[in-house]
Parts: C-alpha cells; structure tokens; sequence
C-alpha cells in the first residue's frame, strides 16, 4: 500500500491582455478593442470513496492546470484555462512542505482548491480614459502557483486491530468481514492495513487490520511505523494478543507503549483487550492466570478464538457499545474540520500584495507592485507614446510617489519586473 508521495502541482497562468484597435470612421486611431486575458485554471482535490490507496501516483507526479488564453481584437475574452482535479482517496491529508496541512479530504466528492490560476491581464481597453482615447498599453496574466506537496493517506475506520505479529489480527477480520487478508503462521504475513465492512446487530462500521507492531516501532522499527498514522482515526481499538506467546501481559504492555511513544491520543482511545487462541489447549488452561495477571491494567477482558469465533460475539457486543458511546475528542474534531476554512492554514492563494512598495537594492531602485510589473513587461518602449501612457500609469497607481518618497534622482536606475531603465 502506498500511503505517502511527493507530487508536484501548478495552477495555470494567466493570459495576457490585447493591445488592438478597431477600424471605424470618426472613432480616433479607431478605437481601443483588445480584449482581457482568459483565468489560468485552479489544482482542485476531490476526494473520491472508490480508490483506496495512492498508488496511482507512483509514476505520475507532476500536475498542471490548463493556461487561460490571451484577449484579442474586438474585445474577445481569452478563454479561460480548465482546471485539473486530483481524485485522492477519502482520508488523505494535503501537507504543505512545511508539514502543514492544508487540507483534509474526509468526504466523497469533497472538492478543495489548493491553489487558484493565475488571473487574466486587462487589454487596452481597460485603460481608455477621457485623457486617452487610444491607450497602448496592456497587462500580461498572472503566473499560475508552484508547489511540492505530500499526499498522506489515514484509513478512515471505524474499529482498528491493532497487536504484535502473528496475535491473529488477519484472521479476526476475515471473520468478521469478507476482507481476504494474506494469512499464514509467521509473523508480519500483513503488509498493508486491510479494511472490511461489518455489519453486527444493524450497526454498520468499517474495521481496519493494522500491520503488526514491535517494540520500537514508533521509531521505525518493524513494518508497524508506516501505519501507526491509519490508528488515528479510529474511534475504537480491538488490542488483540496472542494468549500462546511467553508472557501475554508482557506483550500488551509493549504495544501500549509504542502506541503512547507514537500519539497518547491514541494511547487513550478506547480499547477492547482481547486474547486470542483459545481454542489451544495451553491457553485455555493458562486463561484464569491471565485474567488475574490483567486486573491491575483492565476492568474486563475477553477471550477468543479468531479461528472458530468462540467469544467473538460477546467481544463484538463491547465493541458495539464503545462505539455507540463514542465521544469525538476534541483534537480529533479539530483534525477532521481541517476541511474547514476556518481552521486551514491560510497557505493558498498567496496573497495579493496591494499598493506599491519601493525599496534600494544594490543602488537600483526596485519597484514592488503585482499590476504594474505585469504592464512593464509588455510597453514597447521604442514607442514614444506608449512610454508616455506608461509613466502616466505609474503617477496614477502611485509608483512615482512611492519612488519620490524613496530619494529618486534624475540618472538613478529603476526596476519594475525584469525591466530597467535610467530615471529622468
């Protein structure tokens, strides 16, 4: 199973804006008509119940949404770019690459725009004024978003098994479900988590096999630490110990703590303690001293046979009463409404920088200002009159102010974008 990849996604760029002009008798120049760009398309996440790992994003990492289309004459609209939706099963977390999560796709068809498309650049006719009649200048699109993200997939179960190896955990679920988990006599025959659908007394939940856990797993030891993460969404543990191994109580304790190293949420989820194998004779003659030896940890105890299912029905009825029971801690309330504008990291969209800002870099006077940068780009400044609309530009959005305030002199550089030139 594949429950965690790097992806790369990006939304697309804006088009740019027309610099166009119609032909028409008593209209000056005739006329500005070069339509705005078309809106680069946005990274939509959808979650989606009918894949269950992340599999498919083994070999195809790189993710982009359509680029809008550039205006043109007679005021025509670029077309805006499709966005692209990413299907992702329901339970995975979109985590930024500060370990952010951003969002959390809980539901089917759940839809969550991660990042939006660059917006279209305004054409000339933006910028017809009673001042200028023919304006010829325009605006370039926004650039779409870049960024690496991680997928990391948390099993939304109901019910978890969890244990050491070989406690019998595959073969629990294969009798309460119609799960067909690989079974054989030796440990770590579970790979990856396997869900089943159970459906006990009219109560519908969905139970998750865990991979067994080792001592250490927590750091990484064993097969166990990959999926720790699926136990956090469980609402009720079935702890499932091998009652034939050494020291049974031993055995609990050592999960316990791993559980507890890894997440004391998880440590204080409710646990149904159950000894497996009873059907074996050493164990059914051992059964009272292991209760005995587990009063000092639980109240109650059950034991069971995975194999023939003696016990399984009263175990089942404990699970049913926990689970009916359950409260949703709050940490756990707060992990689920990530989806939730009001509790997502504001990452995505960046936010758009509003007003001008100058400041001195390597004696260059750099101007800051998202609209302006995107017009600088397109000026042809071989044209005398489109320099001259341009700077009127830069008095009107305040950029001359800003660089005046700033100790601009005549024969100082100035940058706006990629584009230099001496300040007269």
């Amino acid at each position: 199973m594949i429950d965690q990849v790097y992806i790369n996604i990006k939304s697309g760029n804006g088009g740019n804006g027309a610099i166009s002009g119609r032909h028409e008798k008593f209209i000056p120049r005739g006329g500005p008509d070069g339509g705005d760009g078309g809106n680069g398309g946005d990274v939509i996440f959808r979650g989606n119940r009918n894949i269950n790992t992340l599999i498919g994003f083994r070999y195809k990492k790189i993710f982009k949404a359509e680029n809008g289309g550039n205006g043109a004459s007679a005021k025509k609209h670029g077309k805006n770019g499709k966005s692209i939706y990413i299907d992702v099963p329901t339970g995975t977390q979109i985590v930024d690459s500060n370990e952010e999560i951003i969002f959390d796709i809980v539901e089917h068809d759940q839809e969550e725009i991660v990042i939006f498309g660059g917006q279209g650049g305004y054409g000339n006719v933006k910028y017809t004024s009673s001042t200028n009649q023919y304006p010829v200048i325009a605006q370039n699109g926004e650039n779409g978003v870049e960024m690496d993200v991680k997928l990391e997939l948390k099993v939304l179960a109901d019910v978890g098994i969890i244990g050491a190896p070989n406690a019998g955990k595959s073969s629990l679920i294969t009798f309460l479900t119609s799960a067909k988990p690989k079974i054989a006599n030796y440990p770590f025959t579970t790979l990856e988590p396997v869900l089943g659908i159970l459906d006990y007394r009219d109560v519908d939940m969905v139970i998750v096999d865990i991979p067994g856990l080792i001592e250490g797993a927590h750091n990484g030891i064993g097969l166990g630490h990959d999926f720790l993460r699926h136990i956090e969404r469980c609402k009720v543990l079935i702890h499932l110990v091998d009652a034939s191994s050494d020291n049974p109580k031993k055995v609990f304790e050592n999960i316990n703590n791993e559980l507890e190293l890894f997440s004391s949420e998880i440590k204080n989820k409710p646990q149904i303690i159950v000894f497996n194998k009873i059907d074996l004779e050493e164990v059914h003659l051992l059964q009272n001293l292991i209760a005995e030896s587990m009063k000092s940890v639980a109240d109650k105890i059950y034991f069971i046979s995975a194999i023939s299912g003696a016990g399984v029905s009263e175990m089942m009825d404990q699970v049913i009463l926990q689970f009916e029971n359950f409260e949703t801690p709050k940490s756990f309330d707060l992990e689920i409404s990530k989806s939730n504008e009001e509790f997502i990291p504001v990452i995505q969209p960046l936010p758009k920088r509003r007003g001008v800002s100058v400041y001195v870099e390597d004696e260059v006077f750099v101007v800051e200002s998202p609209g302006v940068e995107r017009i600088a780009t397109r000026i042809d400044y071989e044209d005398w009159m489109a320099r001259m609309q341009f700077y009127k530009h830069l008095k009107t959005t305040g950029v001359v102010k800003a660089l005046e305030d700033a100790g601009i002199t005549s024969g100082d550089t100035v940058r706006i974008g990629d584009v230099e030139w001496d300040w007269d």
